[in-house]
């Protein structure tokens, strides 16, 4: 249950009342509208896999910006969001066999965000492991030369996916939306250029 201080933090949003003066399933579009506008690689993109993609929001952003690409979308809610060109799986990630589909992708996106103990580091180690897990998918996931984004919790835990990230991309930076609440650890990492093995 959502406290009431959360609540009321919410419903004063600004980018919560320009998502549903939009249309946009929640504020997180925005964060995604800003990292492709800085680093433009869901244009380029044709097949996209989405994990942790409920309600849908940055399926929305994909759709708008890249009406060709094909998205693979993965979430254990029901996304809200449909379009012909998204491809649902209410499934966990972490237990699906992705050989089954025969696909590898041009831009890998994760906002996975584990259910929040509200302990910092707790959550840190968490979204940490999820994040550890979809590195050491990559082979079997990445095209030559694609791209990953995902979202990580601020923690001690970063240096260790940075340099596992190094050892598989060409270029691997920060990026903190505008968008994204001035007090939230969270924060997303551009992967570019993936080594094809």
């Amino acid at each position: 249950m959502k406290s009431n201080r959360w609540l009321n933090r919410h419903s004063k949003d600004l980018y919560v009342k320009k998502a549903k003066k939009i249309g946009f399933l929640s504020r997180a579009a925005y964060k995604l509208e800003e990292i492709e506008d800085k680093f433009r690689l869901i244009s380029k993109s044709n097949n996209i896999l989405e994990l942790g993609s409920a309600p849908g929001s940055w399926s929305q952003i994909i759709v708008n910006t890249n009406s060709r690409a094909h998205i693979d979308a993965f979430d254990t809610n029901d996304m809200k969001f449909k379009n012909k060109n998204i491809k649902f799986y209410k499934k966990n990630f972490l237990e699906f066999d992705f050989l089954s589909l025969k696909t590898k992708y041009d831009l890998i996106l994760s906002d996975l965000a584990p259910n929040s103990t509200g302990h910092k580091m707790t959550d840190h180690l968490r979204l940490s492991s999820l994040i550890e897990y979809l590195i050491n998918l990559l082979d079997i996931l990445a095209n030559k030369n694609s791209n990953m984004i995902f979202k990580i919790f601020k923690g001690n835990q970063e240096k260790l996916i940075i340099s596992l990230l190094k050892k598989k991309y060409k270029n691997v930076e920060y990026f903190k939306p505008k968008s994204s609440r001035k007090d939230s650890s969270e924060i997303y990492i551009v992967a570019r250029k993936f080594f094809e093995n």
